[in-house]
């Protein structure tokens, strides 16, 4: 099977390599999308179904990835949260004969499937419904009945609680048009709770508006509620809880002074993606500035205690934008590590430094790994696969002054 399946999958890639779409006239071309379209629903099918086995096996190294969704996102290039629901969909077909059978013969789209299933599972004897509404609506459709379904099968309500307090979950992104992102889900009376507390935010941002005689668009009102509480509550940390969060922003020297980035430099907030030169510029008017400039060699710094010098924070920063394992991509909470541990009198040295996120970090420590490779394409491997490195050799290879750059941090 394995065989067949890489052999037509060998067969599609060269002919997508001699695909011409100005080659065909309008019918001929609506045709080939059609079967694209039913191609692309036999390959969602195969992932689907073999998500499950891969899970249930640990079909992954998990040195590289926590989990089988961090897995399959890698190599799918989906997000983790649809890799979540992709797995998922796999285990609730397992126990849904019709709707598998429909899934291999390609009647069903990957979003398709994740909505029948979903609600056949809760209630099997709607399958059929579920099925033949997937045939004939749309996506918007199904996914109404669908939530019908779940919702009249839900005889459990506290159940049903806890099942989506166990599920609830954040996500911050970059939408494709350069946009900021904010998903959140979880039990209704928590997610109420944060709107709640919105409210004397947006009554003062309310007021303001029409004092100014301006015109109110509430959603964005709302918008600008929820940054006004972010920005009245950073000052509260929670004890123990370490320095206030900034915003990291990295931008080039000369774009920053010239106000416009041209092909090769960056103007980003770190983790996250680029924004405007004129935004960078604007953080740093109430901003604290870091810099990284030629003339201090990093390479050569080392500190007798564990606590990381400036210069090498900096660098560090620099060097780890997310966590230095190959394809976790994580940027968020990321930790210093000593590769060899400090008790192992591993000197506080860049050499001896990364950055990893908290998952990975856990999975060193306690297995007592080290980590190999460069930047942040390293994997993990046991302490006895492991040599330090020749840090004259290293210093040769790092020797090259960075470009200046400076560090915007709000």
């Amino acid at each position: 099977m394995l065989g067949r399946i890489r052999q037509i999958a060998a067969e599609l890639g060269a002919a997508m390599a001699e695909l011409d779409p100005a080659c065909f006239d309008g019918r001929s071309a609506g045709v080939l999308m059609e079967e694209f379209a039913r191609i692309e629903h036999f390959g969602g099918a195969g992932k689907t179904l073999m998500a499950r086995r891969v899970d249930d096996v640990r079909a992954f190294n998990p040195s590289q990835h926590r989990s089988a969704a961090h897995y399959l996102a890698k190599v799918s290039g989906t997000s983790v949260f649809a890799a979540e629901q992709t797995i998922r969909t796999s285990h609730e077909v397992g126990d849904l004969p019709a709707t598998e059978a429909a899934l291999r013969a390609g009647a069903l789209s990957s979003v398709q499937a994740k909505e029948v299933a979903a609600a056949a599972s809760a209630d099997p004897s709607a399958e059929s419904l579920l099925l033949s509404r997937a045939s004939t609506d749309g996506i918007k459709g199904l996914k109404a009945e669908a939530a019908r379904v779940i919702a009249a099968a839900s005889t459990d309500e506290n159940a049903r609680y806890d099942c989506i307090t166990r599920e609830r979950t954040f996500r911050h992104w970059r939408d494709h048009d350069g946009s900021g992102r904010i998903d959140v889900r979880g039990p209704l009376d928590l997610t109420a709770r944060v709107a709640l507390a919105l409210a004397p935010y947006e009554a003062a941002l309310f007021a303001a508006a029409k004092d100014r005689d301006e015109p109110v668009n509430n959603a964005a009102l709302m918008f600008d509620a929820l940054v006004a509480m972010a920005d009245a509550s950073a000052g509260e940390m929670p004890k123990g809880s370490g320095p206030l969060p900034t915003v990291n922003v990295r931008i080039d020297h000369r774009a920053f002074v010239a106000g416009d980035t041209e092909p090769g430099e960056v103007c980003e907030i770190v983790g996250l993606g680029p924004i405007p030169v004129s935004v960078a510029r604007r953080l740093a008017d109430d901003a604290f500035l870091k810099a990284i400039i030629t003339g201090v060699n990093v390479l050569t710094i080392s500190h007798l205690g564990r606590t990381i010098p400036a210069h090498l924070r900096t660098a560090l920063d620099e060097l780890f934008p997310e966590c230095a394992i190959e394809g976790c991509n994580v940027a968020w909470s990321l930790e210093i590590d000593h590769n060899q541990p400090f008790e192992a009198r591993g000197p506080t040295a860049l050499w001896n430094l990364n950055k990893l996120c908290r998952y990975h970090h856990q999975q060193k420590t306690r297995h007592d790994l080290r980590l190999v490779g460069e930047g942040t394409n390293k994997r993990l491997v046991p302490k006895a696969e492991w040599h330090p490195p020749d840090r004259i050799t290293d210093r040769k290879r790092q020797g090259q002054p960075p470009r200046r750059r400076a560090f915007v941090a709000a």
